[in-house]
């Protein structure tokens, strides 16, 4: 994947893009799609998995959660495979963000989409700028 040109890569990631946001994946599997084409969820761990929470330890339930949370990412990969996005999606992050709820971020996978962005919107910023300061100059 590294001998890929640049051209090559945005267009597979407008193609993935349009893929992405064409299945239903709120519906199935209460993941979301952001502007930067990141799948993106909560996934709240079920409390029928986690006995009493006084006899954990939270090591204890980051491995009971962490099984939870590869099945999920299994059936989600399986989804986004027979929908055509084979080999076009990969694991970003994952964060927890409460006791029993964590944070899954899935996106293209020949580059990170929200740096792609960045340099996009701040490209863009400049030449705006760069636009108007020169009809500035032109006109005075």
């Amino acid at each position: 994947m590294k001998n890929i040109s640049i051209f090559k890569k945005i267009k597979l990631f407008y193609q993935y893009l349009k893929l992405i946001k064409s299945i239903e994946l709120e519906k199935s599997f209460g993941a979301r799609v952001d502007n930067a084409g990141r799948i993106y969820t909560v996934l709240n761990i079920p409390s029928a998995l986690i006995e009493e929470p006084y006899n954990l330890k939270s090591s204890d339930i980051d491995a009971l959660s962490e099984s939870y949370i590869r099945d999920y990412s299994q059936k989600l990969a399986k989804y986004l495979d027979s929908n055509g996005l084979l080999e076009m999606y990969s694991f970003y992050e994952m964060k927890k963000v409460a006791k029993y709820s964590y944070l899954l971020v899935y996106g293209f996978s020949m580059f990170n989409s929200s740096i792609y962005y960045r340099y996009v919107y701040i490209t863009l910023s400049l030449l705006i700028l760069l636009i108007i300061f020169s009809l500035f100059v032109i006109n005075f």
